[in-house]
């Protein structure tokens, strides 16, 4: 805590206001009471929401076990760190091996398909970009401008269409046995987070939160 006129921690306690404890800055003699929110939740509680998020637990059963708003609190929790998350790869970084592989989920419900695009580095495990959409080459193709395909030696993928038709073919791969890095990350994926699993009543509800959930996983 802080005086909120000068930021100086240089300060005493000086009496109660409206109930509330007041203090005196020593350095700019200013008085201010405690600014907290009695509804603000204790950090140790928004760390324990998240990490029951990325172990499995969908929102409502977050709030049932914590008791806290999971329409509310534990979504916006979420949104924030998955906006605080981004994917940067070295523009200037050559790359020998990239898989590509595409994982579907849903919005809203089960007849709203969504489909994640994923670009991850073989030999680093690190998750290069995605992008969610359709599964069409129009959505692939977004991807493949965004991981400056010109420092990549070499792109595996399985044979769906879309590869191909975006792809040199002279710096690609197609078969199943050269994407079993990537195959392995999305089944960390389905694991891990509700939303992405088979059999579930986890969806969501727009595709930005696909994209904060998968930000957040990457660093678990």
């Amino acid at each position: 805590m802080h005086c909120p006129k000068c930021y100086s921690t240089n300060f005493v306690k000086a009496g109660f206001s409206f109930g509330k404890q007041r203090h005196k800055c020593k350095d700019c003699n200013y008085y201010f009471s405690v600014q907290c929110k009695s509804t603000k939740k204790p950090d140790e509680v928004k760390e324990m929401a998240i990490k029951m998020y990325l172990e499995g637990l969908g929102f409502h059963a977050i709030g049932r076990l914590l008791g806290i708003s999971y329409g509310t609190t534990v979504y916006q929790w979420v949104e924030q760190l998955g906006q605080k998350h981004q994917i940067k790869p070295d523009d200037k970084e050559q790359i020998d091996i990239v898989e590509l592989d595409e994982i579907h989920s849903y919005t809203g419900h089960k007849k709203n398909h969504c489909w994640t695009w994923i670009t991850i580095d073989r030999h680093t495990k690190q998750v290069l970009g995605f992008v969610c959409g359709r599964r069409d080459s129009k959505t692939f193709e977004k991807l493949y401008d965004n991981i400056n395909p010109n420092n990549i030696k070499l792109f595996c993928s399985d044979h769906w269409k879309s590869y191909q038709e975006i792809i040199p073919i002279y710096k690609h791969l197609q078969s199943k046995a050269q994407t079993f890095t990537i195959e392995g990350y999305n089944s960390r994926i389905r694991h891990y987070l509700a939303r992405f699993k088979r059999k579930t009543k986890c969806y969501s509800k727009s595709i930005q939160m696909i994209e904060y959930s998968l930000k957040q996983c990457q660093f678990f």
